[in-house]
């Protein structure tokens, strides 16, 4: 039997998810339905300017890295 100071010491902070995958597939829909509605060709745009969406998650990862980097060094 796990006495209540063994529990409480096995609790782990809870998980954050990751929003990438949502915004990912809403990103691919939206992208689809901009297609099916209008007469500008969307898959030829992200085509030409794919690389942007890297750099855009690259900063984004940075900038991350550098909030949550707020510990005091002593």
């Amino acid at each position: 039997m796990v006495s209540p100071q063994e529990s409480s010491m096995n609790l782990s902070p809870p998980k954050t998810r990751s929003l990438a995958g949502p915004l990912i597939l809403i990103t691919i829909g939206a992208l689809f339905l901009l297609h099916n509605l209008s007469h500008i060709n969307v898959f030829r745009l992200f085509w030409r300017y794919w690389p942007v969406l890297l750099i855009a998650i690259g900063i984004g990862k940075l900038l991350q890295y550098f909030r949550n980097d707020k510990i005091p060094s002593s």
